[in-house]
């Protein structure tokens, strides 16, 4: 998927307009306010990691503990993960992913799963994180 998608360069603008998006939007902006460019840079590297290109987000930034920790105790609701998903959806439109059916079939599919991982643990403390749970894994066809 990586590959289809342009690479690197294509990933980070998608990270930068679904960034400038969710900061905007009155239902889950609060979430993305104080991140700043630091969360530009670990999405860009959380969907080069996930769509197949190396280990980055998870040597040096923390793989999916840090997804976690990052969500946790935020109490995000469905109506909020869905929102962040069709700002994803919006941002990957923006910057021109491909459209065909197949990749943006499977590109929902896995913003869906990853959002339903991350509200679940949203609704847990840092304290109830504490376990190792692996590698985040690759977003694949």
């Amino acid at each position: 998927m990586y590959e289809h998608v342009g690479g690197e360069g294509p990933l980070g603008r998608l990270a930068e307009a679904f960034h400038r998006a969710a900061v905007a939007d009155p239902l889950i902006g609060r979430m993305f306010r104080y991140t700043g460019d630091t969360h530009v840079r670990h999405l860009t590297a959380y969907f080069v990691e996930v769509f197949g290109s190396g280990t980055a987000f998870t040597d040096e930034i923390g793989g999916f503990e840090h997804v976690k920790r990052m969500h946790a105790d935020l109490r995000i609701t469905d109506e909020q993960r869905d929102r962040f998903v069709e700002l994803m959806l919006a941002a990957a439109d923006e910057v021109g992913l491909p459209d065909d059916e197949r990749f943006r079939t499977r590109f929902e599919e896995e913003l869906r799963r990853a959002s339903a991982i991350t509200a679940r643990a949203s609704r847990m403390s840092k304290e109830d994180l504490e376990t190792r749970h692996g590698r985040l894994g690759s977003w694949t066809w």
